[in-house]
């Protein structure tokens, strides 16, 4: 049951080495003097063990290469993109080429959408309606109310986006409850360990109809994963070098292909699902039993410039 490890207490210690982290503190080593002082510990269990024999064995598992490592439920699927790079008349290879980059892993926006409207725990909290929220003492008039803003779904934005699509005609036939669905983009560059260069570059979404009170706990779970955006590959380099005849390509011209692979990555998020969804509206039966058509709006995208 502890393959590729021999027994229980070589699993253990192994557990330690790769799960606690690059940088040790007081609590990873009284998790290891716990494993080392169990009763249940042999010393004679872990002597003999080829550690890096194993370890090679774990790296080489027919079973993790080239997948993603999400819930098999998670909806993660990839892409892949190819561009047309340009090269100008003087370069060897003159024209266009074409260049196709490692796969993009993303989500469905709209798969995220019904798995959201299928969590009784996150419905109760999911606004389905905008409204104004204002505030008055209780010796004033109505009329001199002040105006709260703190929350999407009490926004301007947001009640002229369903105003919007409330008075539009609809779609034909249909008479089921019309929601916006207010969308929150964020990305920034991640390093992976505290030295060398490993890092990606993930793509979060959040749900504007879900209180900012409840997005910033962690425990709420309310941050959705949804890709993890390529940077240009050092390969690329070499690639630009050949067509040029040698000549290394400018940081302008590596700037300008790493925006275009951005744009290209963000069609295949943005993929006719969404589109669709954000024309004609998706319906979806919540987990209250009811029909509802959806309505994707983007209301805020945070985001870094990794060409910087």
């Amino acid at each position: 049951p502890f393959q590729p490890y021999p027994n229980k207490n070589s699993f253990l210690l192994g557990e330690w080495y790769w799960n606690d982290g690059v940088q040790k503190s007081k609590e990873g080593f009284r998790r290891l003097i716990g494993i080392v002082s169990d009763l249940s510990f042999d010393p004679a269990d872990v002597r003999n063990v080829p550690w890096d024999a194993l370890n090679k064995t774990l790296g080489e598992s027919a079973d993790s290469e080239d997948i993603w490592l999400d819930q098999p439920d998670a909806g993660w699927t990839e892409t892949t993109i190819t561009l047309s790079i340009p090269f100008q008349k003087k370069a060897l290879n003159p024209g266009l080429q074409f260049y196709t980059f490692p796969p993009f892993r993303h989500r469905s926006i709209v798969s995220v959408l019904k798995e959201k409207m299928a969590n009784r725990s996150d419905f109760q909290h999911f606004h389905l309606e905008p409204y104004e929220l204002r505030w008055r003492r209780k010796d004033m008039p109505e009329k001199e109310s002040t105006r709260v803003h703190g929350e999407l779904y009490t926004s301007p934005a947001f009640l002229e986006a369903h105003e919007e699509v409330q008075s539009s005609a609809g779609e034909p036939g249909c008479s089921l409850p019309r929601v916006v669905v207010g969308l929150m983009f964020a990305s920034d560059g991640t390093l992976l360990t505290s030295f060398g260069n490993a890092s990606l570059w993930p793509c979060y979404m959040y749900f504007g109809n879900e209180s900012k009170y409840r997005r910033c706990k962690p425990n709420c779970n309310l941050c959705n994963h949804i890709a993890y955006f390529q940077k240009i590959p050092p390969e690329f380099k070499d690639f630009a070098a050949f067509h040029s005849g040698g000549k290394g390509p400018s940081d302008a011209f590596m700037a300008h292909c790493q925006r275009e692979l951005l744009h290209a990555q963000w069609k295949g998020l943005l993929d006719a699902d969404f589109l669709e969804a954000y024309e004609h509206g998706v319906v979806i039966e919540c987990c209250d039993g009811v029909k509802r058509r959806f309505y994707l709006r983007i209301f805020a995208y945070s985001a870094d410039y990794p060409e910087k």
